[in-house]
């Protein structure tokens, strides 16, 4: 608070010599409110204001403060709210928003940059220790390019895909599950946004394609992982030794290869009539899986695969190298992980059902044709159900509810967009949000609210842009800024006008 009074008194010191070197027409004037305070102060030229003006409200203390050069608003203009505390910066040049405006909320800080009026750059998201929320691109005004939302460990959480204003795509990435263990999409990213890493997890393992690209954005090199092993490819399979021992009339009876003397890949074992009685695969001398190989190297009938201490971690039935039938996967305790069938075409059928290591469940799921179709339930160790919802033919369709945590989100899907009366509510079962969406666009009026039940912010939107009126209120339910839109641009700022010349056509 000192630093800011300093500055407004070496503000107020410059411009109050600026106004004076302006001649005998620019007169300090004072105005008062009724019980006899001053409600504004700073110079009038020709009966209106110019140079540096403030005003103040009933109880003494400062309201705003800025300058005026030529009459209309220039440089940094600061407001306050009754109690003095700082709550919205916001940088002019000729009667323009010309530079950053910053709004200062009781639990974030906002920074939105603006050329000639128009929001251009990136607007960004501030929690009260200066942890970054969430960030998005703007150009002519309208959200444009890759948003991001952030942890408050400055993950990223979730990616948002604008394009004139539209969300067209969202991801959410880098998530842990219930064990604290990655799962799912993580990536990362180089200091300028490109991305530099995209690996999936499965409860802390890699599982799938990991991919890494330069500072351009090219593939540099890719791996796939199985449930955390890297599997090999071509190139070095190519370079494994082939040993072979023989029954005593010639017949091959034993069949492996190995790299540096170490068993690695496939070992088949065969019966005196050439037939493959056993196959076994192998990793670094360790054994990895085993159970019927065809002679053309597919997997048939019952497998078990293994950790690499020795522990079995699945077991099951493959069809011409497809997994079929009921298969079980187990924690390296020993537990049931998830268990589930496969139908012919080795895709997901029924119903499948992920254990905690307690035993407990955590998600059930049915499935058609690979797709999860039914029913989806996720739980907390403790058995709270924290994510509920319908698929049908792998699209979200109908009601769902999240459960995060630090909040509860709770409406409707079709064919996997958001349609209809969305909510959010706090931990204490208030609302938080509430707005309805049109294929994932929000429509319509959307109000959000302070913990304490009055309202935060609240407009409309037609079709994912804002429109009209929209109004910001601080933690007390006082008003704190009026914005005017249409079409997703901002038209008016706080009962300020912006020049229909310098208004940007969003197409």
């Amino acid at each position: 608070m000192k630093k800011q009074l300093v500055l407004l008194i070496l503000v107020l010191w410059q411009f109050s010599a600026l106004a004076q070197s302006a001649g005998d027409k620019a007169v300090f004037t004072t105005y008062y409110h009724d019980n006899g305070k001053v409600s504004s102060e700073g110079y009038l030229l020709d009966g209106k204001p110019n140079g540096f003006w403030k005003t103040y409200y009933p109880n003494g203390n400062l309201k705003s403060a800025g300058n005026r050069k030529n009459f209309e608003l220039d440089s940094l203009w600061q407001f306050f709210d009754d109690s003095g505390k700082l709550s919205l910066e916001i940088n002019y040049r000729a009667g323009r928003k010309q530079g950053y405006r910053v709004s200062h909320l009781s639990n974030e800080t906002i920074r939105e940059y603006f050329d000639n009026d128009v929001k251009q750059q990136l607007t960004t998201h501030y929690d009260t220790s200066g942890s970054l929320l969430l960030s998005v691109p703007f150009v002519n005004g309208l959200e444009e390019g890759l948003a991001r939302r952030y942890a408050t460990d400055g993950r990223v959480i979730e990616l948002m895909t604008y394009k004139k204003g539209f969300l067209t795509e969202r991801e959410k990435i880098n998530h842990y599950d219930a064990d604290s263990l990655k799962h799912g999409v993580w990536k990362s990213f180089y200091d300028d946004g490109v991305l530099q890493r995209e690996v999936l997890y499965k409860h802390g393992l890699k599982h799938g394609f990991a991919k890494e690209y330069d500072r351009n954005g090219n593939l540099k090199n890719i791996e796939k992982y199985v449930d955390g092993v890297r599997q090999e490819g071509a190139e070095e399979l190519s370079r494994l030794e082939l040993r072979r021992d023989y029954y005593p009339d010639g017949k091959i009876k034993v069949e492996a290869t190995y790299r540096n003397g170490v068993a690695e890949g496939v070992r088949r074992e065969f019966g005196e009539d050439g037939s493959i009685e056993k196959a076994y695969i192998l990793k670094n001398g360790k054994l990895f899986a085993e159970g019927i190989m065809s002679e053309n190297g597919q997997k048939q009938d019952a497998w078990i695969e293994y950790y690499p201490d020795g522990k079995v971690k699945a077991r099951g039935n493959y069809l011409n190298d497809k997994k079929t039938g009921n298969w079980e996967f187990y924690y390296p305790g020993g537990q049931i992980e998830q268990q589930g069938a496969y139908d012919k075409n080795g895709q997901l059928t029924g119903k499948w059902i992920w254990f905690y290591s307690s035993g407990q469940r955590q998600r059930e799921e049915s499935y058609r044709n690979g797709l999860a179709d039914g029913l989806s339930t996720e739980f907390e160790a403790n058995g709270k159900i924290i994510t509920q919802g319908e698929y049908l033919e792998g699209k979200e369709e109908g009601y769902w509810m999240y459960d995060y945590g630090d909040y509860r989100e709770e409406g409707d899907y079709q064919r996997g967009l958001r349609t209809g009366l969305w909510k959010d509510f706090y931990p204490n079962g208030k609302l938080a949000f509430e707005g309805k969406f049109i294929e994932d666009n929000p429509n319509g009026e959307h109000r959000w609210y302070w913990p304490n039940g009055l309202k935060k912010e609240e407009g409309q939107y037609i079709m994912g842009r804002k429109n009209g009126e929209w109004k910001k209120f601080r933690e007390d339910g006082s008003l704190f800024l009026l914005i005017n839109y249409t079409n997703g641009i901002e038209r008016k700022y706080d009962g300020i006008p912006i020049p229909e010349n310098e208004q940007v056509n969003p197409d």
